[in-house]
């Protein structure tokens, strides 16, 4: 990027907000917690501290954890009240194939009608492929796309966003997670990732919903995550499970003003992955009041994001005062003719934001980050009780159908 001297001040007021790195974790493990998931993470939602880790870095299938992703992606792109119209093609895995019942869904047919916010329920509470298929499609059309292209521009748009928040180790290929070759992220990321979820207020209730029926009254499901009804201090959370990932599970809990995270990754069913995820959560808790109580300072891992926002700000500006001899404005016939243009998360067009203008970018960074931060977050505003006691953990051999969702 090309700077002049009047926009140096201003680069190094924004870089200066910075995490100065988005290092990689590895914080200790906690063998006395007899986790069976073969990797996992805890942290403090608010701070990001890492209070227990194992193989959190590794690039692996998590299958229907990908919705999560493209829940907040939909999120950014419209209202809630949008119009979705199914077609046949939300029905099929990627290979072109229908989805049987090896694959959650919804459970709408073809020509039917909901809103943004019945397929984000969908989406979330029984873990619709076929609702994931709908949403991406439906948000990421241009006049012109095929399906598939369609839903190809809305996962260019959400590896753009993950790409913007430094999340190194995550890439989806699709919109729902089931499982493709260079579909992939870690538990590092995906605590990462929902410490980015607390900030969306909407999500959070969503991923909290014990049951919801569409508006139009055609369908009511039940979120297939029991931690909510076994464990009170979870406030939200999504399950995830196919033969590459195993179970998997992220948990967002909290009591009184404290909410912790924690992601359990290739764990054993029936219902040992969900024993894993709540010790971690446990865990999670006592640290973090030991350390309040002491006078040290913690020590360890922190898991830290850039506020994707910033980075479009960052592009604008660089948009608008990089010089290249010989170029002008594009060609408006050739930028309608191009079916895949770059993407670029919401930024603004180019040559649109002048130097005079700025500190105005400024003042929205500020602002931007005076409401929402780099690491500190709002609150949500759900207070539950402290989780039920840890029960006794005997992995068992028996399948988990009853959590089988992606």
């Amino acid at each position: 990027m090309l700077l002049s001297r009047k926009l140096l001040p201003l680069f190094l007021l924004v870089t200066c907000f910075l995490p100065n790195a988005l290092a990689p974790v590895y914080a200790q493990e906690a063998p006395e917690l007899q986790i069976n998931s073969v990797r996992y993470i805890v942290v403090d939602a608010e701070t990001g501290q890492v209070y227990a880790q194992r193989d959190a870095n590794d690039r692996v299938a998590i299958a229907s954890i990908t919705k999560v992703f493209t829940a907040l992606q939909a999120l950014e792109m419209a209202a809630l009240d949008s119009p979705i119209v199914t077609k046949d093609s939300d029905l099929r895995r990627p290979e072109g194939s229908y989805f049987g019942a090896d694959g959650s869904l919804m459970g709408f047919g073809v020509g039917e009608s909901y809103t943004l916010e019945d397929m984000l329920y969908g989406l979330m509470l029984p873990s619709g492929n076929d609702a994931a298929n709908a949403i991406a499609r439906t948000l990421g059309a241009q006049p012109g796309d095929s399906d598939e292209e369609a839903v190809q521009r809305f996962m260019d748009l959400l590896n753009q966003r993950i790409a913007d928040m430094g999340l190194e180790n995550t890439h989806l290929m699709n919109p729902h997670g089931w499982g493709v070759d260079g579909h992939y992220s870690s538990a590092a990321d995906v605590a990462t990732f929902n410490r980015f979820v607390r900030t969306y207020p909407k999500l959070v209730e969503i991923m909290g919903t014990r049951t919801y029926t569409t508006s139009n009254g055609a369908m009511t499901f039940a979120n297939n995550n029991r931690s909510l009804a076994q464990f009170p201090s979870v406030i939200a959370g999504k399950t995830g499970y196919d033969n590459d990932s195993g179970w998997c599970l992220i948990n967002i809990a909290q009591r009184g003003d404290v909410e912790i995270i924690a992601v359990t990754l290739d764990g054993i069913a029936p219902g040992d992955w969900y024993n894993d995820n709540a010790v971690l959560l446990d865990h999670g808790f006592d640290r973090r009041a030991e350390i309040a109580s002491s006078d040290q300072a913690f020590e360890g891992d922190v898991l830290a994001y850039v506020d994707p926002s910033i980075a479009t700000i960052e592009r604008s500006v660089s948009t608008s005062t990089t010089f290249v001899p010989g170029v002008g404005e594009p060609d408006p016939q050739s930028v309608a003719n191009n079916p895949r243009p770059v993407p670029v998360v919401e930024a603004p067009a180019p040559h649109t934001l002048v130097e005079g203008n700025l500190w105005v970018a400024a003042i929205s960074v500020l602002g931007l980050l005076g409401v929402r931060g780099l690491l500190t977050f709002r609150n949500v505003s759900i207070r539950r009780s402290s989780l039920a006691s840890r029960s006794t953990r005997q992995p068992a051999k028996t399948v988990d159908t009853a959590a089988f969702d992606s």
